[in-house]
């Protein structure tokens, strides 16, 4: 839903831009964990010295996998039912994410970068009719369902040495007191104040319910998990735009972030387009130089205003 409004306010080469950027930063989530530095260095010495390949023979796509790079596409006579439908869509975006899904081969999910996982759970279809708001069972059943995949991740051969993912925090923090969720119109689920709210005042911040993925490999297979646990597949897609890539410190190695709460549908408002709401809310003191995630009124928000924030 944001991406569509989003492309539509800044024009589709600002936005491919940014998604550039963001997929250089997502190359994180291609970690190597099961090689040392030096092994990974020899073997790109020897593509180096043995590759044809040639970056002008590869097209920039939104989802992240430049064109023709695995060969993988489902048979007209192997093609699942659901991606048959979406090709006869009268939704174009719906179609095109279809086409994506053709080309995704499901045995090299753990390959899958962050768009080709939001094509492969065919997000844009399930987002293309509003989403409802998240029941506080549900909330309860997803951080359940995290604790035990957690435990079973750490006993599978396949899984990275140490520890794979982790709660922010031991904190707990009501941010019913200062908001609730609600439809937004077209920015679909959003915040809204239910006080007057001070400039300077804390609104949220990272609890026990924010988890930080030190593999990008157990991010992915959390979202796997997910969607099959659960019959409602929008859970996984919401779960997917839910989560970010940032460091926890200056300095600090990029990691994956995710707020099992409903602090995860605070929208984006910006000063320097055209047409959008300004943000109301900042991550950090007005006097922070980095985003520690804790969150403040940026300036008086009143009651039933919506919260919003910068992304960037």
């Amino acid at each position: 839903e944001f991406f569509k409004l989003w492309k539509k306010a800044l024009g589709g080469d600002v936005v491919k831009g940014v998604i550039e950027q963001f997929l250089v930063a997502s190359e994180w989530l291609e970690h190597d964990y099961g090689k040392n530095d030096e092994s990974r260095d020899e073997e790109e010495d020897s593509d180096d010295e043995d590759s044809s390949y040639d970056e002008d023979d590869y097209e920039f796509v939104y989802h992240g996998i430049p064109a023709g790079e695995t060969g993988f596409k489902f048979a007209d006579e192997d093609l699942p039912e659901d991606i048959k439908a979406d090709l006869e869509s009268d939704d174009e975006d719906i179609r095109t994410e279809a086409m994506l899904r053709r080309e995704l081969d499901p045995d090299r999910w753990d390959k899958f970068k962050y768009w080709e996982l939001h094509a492969y759970f065919a997000c844009d279809k399930l987002f293309s009719s509003p989403r409802p708001l998240w029941t506080d069972q549900q909330w309860r059943d997803v951080r359940d369902f995290y604790h035990e995949f957690l435990e079973e991740d750490k006993r599978e051969e396949d899984s990275p040495e140490g520890l794979h993912s982790y709660q922010f925090s031991e904190d707990e923090y009501d941010l019913s007191q200062n908001a609730i969720p609600f439809q937004s119109g077209e920015k679909g689920r959003g915040l809204q104040a239910v006080r007057d709210i001070k400039a300077g005042e804390m609104v949220f911040k990272a609890t026990n319910d924010t988890i930080v993925f030190n593999y990008g490999h157990t991010w992915r297979k959390l979202l796997f998990a997910i969607n099959e646990r659960f019959a409602d597949p929008g859970i996984t897609c919401d779960m997917h735009v839910w989560s970010w890539v940032q460091d926890l410190y200056d300095g600090g190695p990029m990691k994956v972030v995710m707020d099992l709460n409903s602090g995860s549908l605070l929208n984006e408002g910006r000063e320097d387009v055209e047409g959008w709401e300004l943000p109301n809310v900042q991550c950090g003191r007005p006097d922070a130089t980095r985003c520690d995630l804790d969150y403040y009124a940026n300036r008086d928000i009143k009651k039933g205003d919506e919260l919003l924030i910068d992304y960037r």
